[in-house]
């Protein structure tokens, strides 16, 4: 009787930690937030009204308190918030303005040189290395550019468009870049003609250059591997580690283990929208599509979890031994006792 008591002390308590205390921990370490969306237009809307309604919440607190001052801050933030909603809105409506499936590649091709892209980007699909190696680009510039052979894997087109239009608020780093300490990739002014019609043409060259396939890593490489490591698959940061951190305003952590320290599905929104995960942080938008953020945790997987399938295998043989064992011990006990008495 006592072991039976023992028996449904530990169950009770298990299961108070499993389903009381555990999901309490996580919801404050991984706050719920809408899943990861590629429509990045409709996720930056939805975001800045989420932002607006928990304002306006903080105005209708004030309002009940009688307090002057926390009445007009609330007022103020709330005025702030609703800014971010209307900017959100032209920017994306600008981009929708452009008709992409007018963009022609040749022009486009024209346009990456007289627009002075390749003055800091490397173009491998057209024969042209990055103007300096990685080292020395991020010492002049903090964060290594990229070679943009591939971009148009990595990104949809509507993405991309924003990218080259407003980098800074395509890639929501808007909070700590602006008219005093500007984005080091310009927004784009055109080369002269039409803005809209040069963007669709250049997006137009770009997926006409991209690669059909990209291996998990080369993805990886690509689209991260500018300010994280992989230590662990001999990956490393291209440029100083000391002038990304002056640049970000935190050195960008080795992501070797993230995969195990974080679930999948965190992963999956953080690199869809860091903001959203963790407002206020220096990591930009990746904006990668569906397909080449699914490759990039794919293969954080195989780096840091990579027996995964092996040890959730092996988890199942053990789960089963012991039940096994467990009713051998009941058995054997039940018979010593059986004799004893």
């Amino acid at each position: 009787m006592k072991q039976l008591v023992s028996f449904i002390v530990v169950v009770v308590v298990t299961a108070v930690t499993y389903w009381g205390v555990e999901p309490l921990a996580h919801s404050v370490m991984n706050p719920h937030v809408a899943p990861a969306n590629f429509n990045f237009a409709e996720e930056d809307y939805e975001q800045a009204m989420a932002g607006l309604s928990a304002f306006q919440v903080k105005i209708d607190e004030a309002t009940k308190s009688g307090e002057e001052a926390a009445i007009t801050k609330a007022k103020k933030d709330y005025e702030y918030a609703d800014a971010i909603v209307q900017e959100n809105i032209r920017f994306w409506d600008e981009i929708k303005a452009i008709d992409l499936a007018k963009g022609d590649a040749t022009k486009g091709a024209e346009l990456i040189q007289m627009a002075g892209c390749t003055g800091c980007h490397g173009l491998k699909a057209a024969g042209m290395e990055n103007p300096n190696d990685y080292k020395t680009a991020a010492s002049g510039m903090s964060v290594a550019p990229s070679d943009i052979s591939n971009i148009a894997y990595l990104y949809d087109e509507k993405f991309l468009a924003a990218l080259i239009k407003d980098p800074a608020r395509a890639l929501k780093v808007t909070h700590k870049f602006g008219d005093e300490r500007p984005f080091e990739m310009p927004a784009f002014f055109g080369a002269g003609g039409n803005l809209n019609e040069e963007i669709a043409h250049i997006v137009a060259y770009l997926k006409s250059i991209a690669p059909k396939e990209m291996s998990n890593k080369e993805v990886f490489e690509s689209a991260c591997a500018r300010c994280h490591d992989m230590k662990y698959d001999n990956v490393f940061a291209a440029g100083n580690k000391q002038e990304i951190k002056a640049y970000l305003g935190i050195t960008p952590p080795d992501l070797s283990m993230y995969i195990r320290s974080r679930s999948i599905e965190y992963l999956h929104n953080f690199i869809n929208d860091p903001q959203k995960m963790l407002n206020g942080t220096s990591m930009p938008r990746v904006g990668l599509n569906e397909q080449a953020q699914n490759q990039v945790v794919a293969y954080m997987q195989s780096v840091g979890d990579s027996k995964k399938d092996e040890r959730e295998s092996l988890g199942l043989w053990i789960m089963g031994y012991f039940l096994i064992l467990g009713i051998l011990a009941i058995l054997w006990k039940n018979k010593v006792w059986r004799n004893l008495h």
